[in-house]
């Protein structure tokens, strides 16, 4: 990992802070399994500054970095959910799937291909892990979503996520907070910020 500030002072962390608080943008799911999700490829080689300062080596965060890359390949795609939920059954499929299947919730049979209450858990255990040590140096990390996107706080790449997005799309982000004050905050606040998913379906969400 290398230092996330170029010469010109230029971010190379994909990061904007804004108060006491690191904005990195997540896109959680890809319209095919074959694209790329997550944290951008380049995240995990640069460390924020502010969590170096405070004691993060850049060995932790790329083993960070690295293990939030491997619990994406998880995460459900945008064509594997339409086809779930639509094909072959259309709208009464769709209903059923939403009413009756707890798809993701953490249960034994997570880890089937019609599931993600394995993607789910797992950034749930991620984010225990990762908050485990930086509360200990007053930081906290929270992966949240906003919907509509217009809700979301601005990031590096924000502009370019939701070209072409209508309301209904999903905008994640991980918030990192760098004060006591700010980690409590963040600490109460829910990942879901607009989505409001009551269906039996959305049980268990943690992004």
């Amino acid at each position: 990992s290398q230092a996330s500030l170029s010469p010109g002072g230029l971010r190379l962390d994909k990061a904007i802070r804004r108060g006491d608080r690191l904005i990195i943008d997540f896109e959680k799911h890809a319209c095919c399994p074959c694209n790329t999700t997550g944290l951008d490829q380049d995240c995990k080689y640069f460390i924020p500054h502010e969590l170096a300062e405070r004691g993060i080596s850049a060995n932790m965060w790329h083993e960070w970095c690295t293990e939030l890359e491997k619990i994406q390949k998880k995460s459900p795609s945008i064509a594997g959910c339409l086809c779930l939920f639509c094909f072959p059954g259309g709208i009464t499929q769709a209903i059923l799937c939403a009413a009756l299947c707890p798809m993701s919730a953490h249960h034994p049979c997570d880890c089937i291909p019609c599931c993600y209450g394995d993607w789910h858990y797992a950034i749930y255990e991620w984010q225990l892990k990762v908050n485990e040590v930086l509360n200990t140096k007053n930081m906290g990390v929270k992966l949240k979503t906003y919907k509509p996107h217009s809700r979301a706080p601005q990031s590096l790449n924000k502009a370019n996520r939701v070209v072409g997005k209508d309301h209904n799309y999903e905008c994640a982000m991980m918030e990192i907070a760098l004060t006591a004050a700010e980690t409590e905050k963040l600490r109460k606040e829910s990942w879901d910020n607009g989505v409001n998913d009551r269906c039996c379906s959305g049980r268990g969400r943690q992004l």
